[in-house]
């Protein structure tokens, strides 16, 4: 491996590779993607379009890591090949970079996270939310602890149209193949990032679970099927700090697109952060905690105290030109495997395995009508 660039390959060339995967290992200028598979040949060829050094391509996956000449994999797969090609990857000693959620199951994840250690490899998971501007400075705030003890926290990440019903059915319907729907695809991700925002690991979860539209046209078949994930599923948590929380993830928010919201309550003060004003955060801070940020509106009544401030530049994640507004989690990826010294990055399978947990705490909650614990010390 070159000290200065990554041969990259992909496993999965669909949607999530080309508008993600690939600009994102473009932009770096310091990754190679000379390598490209997936089951469906078009696939390969729309990433092919898009990328001039790719040297090799297949449809298996097995015959590919074989054969290919690479350092890092992405994984981009549906989910239920996320742990058979990253066991196999692993075995060649390859890095990794996995989509969300890790794995189907948590004995999958655990399974992942101890072949990783065995094999010295480095890990990353696309928990991409991270990089949000809005995002970052919530984590900066709350280090800062300038809310004070944390009391309460509640998120959703959802999207839905007028349409959804009568929309087809795809493998993010079936649980052999998702692992779960709304909870775990969107959901997954605010799991991450509540708990990196908070410094907290999940103690404890109650859930429930709905799927509105049990049956669809199976898109590949032309048939019915039965649905077997959720369109919907909401959490109350529970930090070990002592926090409390509720989360949704969910296809039917009705008219909202992708509706990424958090607010945070603490003794001292409070935040509200929207996915769609990326560059900006309402806080309730104290005085001094203000000053260090630019205020654009000044909230002045006792219901609604709450000051707009503007994220700042420092961590916009600007990238001059290209195709990406801002630098995402597998440009740092990719740096921190290319950087001198100790391998330091997160999230990583550690992370992805910690979400795991609690998706599978979620399910046993759900299905048992009851509080369930998480492990100390989970991921």
């Amino acid at each position: 491996m070159s000290a200065e660039s990554l041969r990259v390959g992909i496993v999965g060339c669909g949607g999530i590779a080309r508008n993600h995967h690939v600009p994102s290992y473009l932009a770096t200028g310091r990754a190679r993607i000379v390598a490209a598979c997936d089951v469906d040949r078009t696939a390969v060829e729309a990433v092919k379009a898009l990328v001039d050094t790719i040297e090799y391509v297949h449809t298996d996956y097995g015959a590919f890591l074989r054969e290919a000449e690479v350092d890092l994999l992405s994984i981009s797969t549906s989910n239920e090949m996320h742990h058979p090609v990253a066991m196999a990857a692993m075995d060649r000693g390859l890095d990794l970079y996995c989509e969300k959620p890790m794995a189907l199951t948590l004995a999958q994840a655990r399974e992942m996270m101890a072949a990783a250690e065995r094999a010295g490899v480095r890990t990353g998971v696309n928990f991409s939310h991270r990089r949000t501007p809005a995002s970052l400075l919530v984590k900066e705030i709350l280090d800062s602890g300038a809310l004070g003890e944390i009391y309460h926290v509640s998120a959703l990440y959802a999207a839905g149209s007028p349409a959804y019903a009568d929309g087809p059915g795809t493998w993010r319907h079936d649980r052999n193949r998702a692992g779960f729907g709304g909870l775990g695809d969107m959901g997954s991700h605010m799991l991450d990032m509540v708990s990196w925002w908070l410094g907290s690991k999940v103690s404890r979860v109650a859930a429930t679970m709905r799927t509105f539209v049990p049956e669809r046209i199976d898109r590949a078949t032309g048939r019915s099927m039965r649905v077997t994930t959720e369109d919907e599923g909401l959490v109350l948590v529970e930090f070990d700090s002592g926090a409390l929380g509720h989360l949704c993830g969910s296809y039917t928010f009705t008219g909202r697109g992708y509706d990424q919201r958090a607010e945070i309550y603490g003794a001292r003060g409070g935040l509200m952060y929207d996915q769609q004003h990326a560059h900006q955060l309402k806080v309730y801070l104290p005085e001094e905690a203000l000053k260090a940020y630019t205020v654009t509106e000044r909230g002045g009544t006792a219901d609604n105290p709450y000051a707009t401030i503007l994220v700042p530049e420092r961590l916009h994640g600007r990238l001059p030109g290209g195709s990406l507004p801002r630098r995402t989690v597998l440009m740092d990826f990719v740096d921190a495997c290319l950087a001198e010294g100790p391998f330091a990055f997160e999230p990583g399978f550690r992370e992805g395995l910690a979400v795991q947990e609690i998706l599978e705490a979620i399910r046993m909650a759900d299905e048992t009508g009851r509080w369930v614990g998480l492990p100390r010390g989970q991921g």
